[in-house]
């Protein structure tokens, strides 16, 4: 996963990117985006000191959270999520497998264009779901466009990440002169 002896291709690592066929690509998108719909959805759960209820003919005790109804309020946004991780990665690596693994910004734009549509769609409006599609679609592909990078200088920012200190510490002159101006000092 990773390309050099600085990079362990752990998931964390900077330097990491999925790769390999539509399916695995796909099942990793789904369960990371699982995995951010239940923090989202259990933030959201914890957000309120009021008692999380369930409506209707087994509404449970009043003032009393409801099982049924945490499980529900952490599992919806896990679906959500995990449904427009998935989708976006599944027609990106179509339009990728489509158009014999040409990668440019118009395989994110039509994958941004359903991602957005799934993510319209928990308002249930057609237009939300068409205003939702068309933004998402522009913005996967500006950030397709413009790279994984968008800082100025790219060197700078790769000496901050992954620069390394030298073996031995050379101290400068001017330290140097100031320990033999205080050499009671010179030990810290």
């Amino acid at each position: 996963m990773g390309g050099d002896e600085f990079s362990n291709g752990t998931f964390d690592d900077p330097k990491h990117k999925v790769n390999g066929p539509g399916v695995t690509r796909t099942m990793y998108s789904a369960g990371v985006g699982a995995m951010a719909g239940t923090f989202y959805g259990t933030c959201l759960a914890a957000w309120y000191p009021d008692p999380i209820q369930s409506t209707g003919k087994f509404g449970g005790i009043p003032g009393r959270t409801d099982f049924r109804a945490v499980g529900r309020t952490i599992f919806r946004p896990a679906m959500w999520f995990s449904l427009t991780a998935g989708t976006f990665t599944a027609v990106e690596c179509l339009m990728e497998a489509g158009r014999n693994d040409v990668q440019d910004p118009w395989n994110s734009l039509v994958a941004g264009l359903a991602g957005g549509a799934v993510i319209g769609m928990t308002t249930g409006r057609p237009q939300i779901v068409g205003a939702t599609a068309i933004g998402v679609g522009l913005l996967m592909a500006f950030v397709d466009m413009s790279g994984a990078k968008t800082v100025r200088n790219e060197e700078e920012l790769e000496f901050k990440r992954m620069g390394l200190l030298p073996k031995q510490h050379r101290e400068s002159d001017a330290l140097t002169a100031l320990k033999e101006q205080f050499p009671q000092h010179k030990d810290l």
